[in-house]
């Protein structure tokens, strides 16, 4: 059996699910536009050059915050409310993002036998459940306090981004039985996922910009377009 890991954000949609998931609590009132602009303060280095690529302590310390603070709008809602709240987003908000050919992807890895996995830096009140919708087997994100079954509004664990991805999948993987598998295949649009890119036995880039596709055919990785549109010559989103 073979792992197949999909980044969720612009590798699976066409869009990031966090900031969808902030404009969808605006559009339902649960939380202010004025607000919405102060979670977004905290922007990570751009993702076009190799520095970007260089993901700093700085950085996490200032991307975990500005995740955090998004988790807010949650703090003291049960377990059911959200949950309830995120299946209506999933239909609304994902759903209708997901390109083709990813659906076409997702669907080969399955006919084979594989075991598929989701990961994003979104809070897992996100991820878990579009992988479910998406027919995966698991899915890894940032991890939200829950105490008495209400959304505490903090963060636990690790970011789920560059490095951190790679270190919470290594920890995914010491839980799994059987304990290995044959291959990893990985899929991903950023530089910021090049450790996983490395670290997986088949290595896909998804839409690359210029330096990701460069290290691509240095490493000797696949590159493939996907489009929301396949059958037009229009922007992926």
């Amino acid at each position: 059996m073979d792992l197949a890991i999909f980044e969720l954000d612009h590798t699976l949609i066409c869009d990031d699910s966090h900031n969808l998931w902030l404009h969808w609590l605006i559009s339902q009132g649960y939380v202010s536009s004025d607000e919405l602009c102060h979670y977004r303060l905290h922007a990570l280095p751009a993702q076009n050059s190799v520095a970007g690529a260089q993901f700093s302590p700085q950085s996490a310390a200032q991307y975990s915050d500005y995740l955090a603070r998004a988790f807010v709008p949650m703090s003291g809602r049960s377990c059911p409310t959200v949950a309830n709240w995120v299946q209506r987003f999933i239909h609304r908000d994902i759903m209708p993002r997901v390109y083709p050919q990813a659906r076409e992807k997702l669907e080969w890895h399955r006919a084979r036998g594989d075991e598929i996995l989701i990961v994003s830096a979104s809070g897992e009140h996100l991820v878990k459940p579009v992988a479910r919708r998406l027919g995966a087997q698991a899915g890894i994100g940032l991890k939200a306090g829950v105490s008495n079954q209400r959304f505490s509004g903090v963060v636990e664990g690790h970011l789920t981004f560059h490095q951190g991805r790679l270190d919470r999948l290594k920890l995914w993987l010491e839980t799994r039985k059987p304990p290995a598998y044959q291959q990893i295949f990985a899929y991903s649009h950023t530089l910021y996922d090049q450790p996983l890119l490395e670290f997986a036995d088949v290595s896909t880039v998804i839409n690359p910009g210029e330096a990701l596709q460069n290290i691509a055919a240095e490493k000797g990785w696949l590159s493939q377009h996907w489009s929301r549109y396949p059958h037009l010559q229009q922007a992926t989103c």
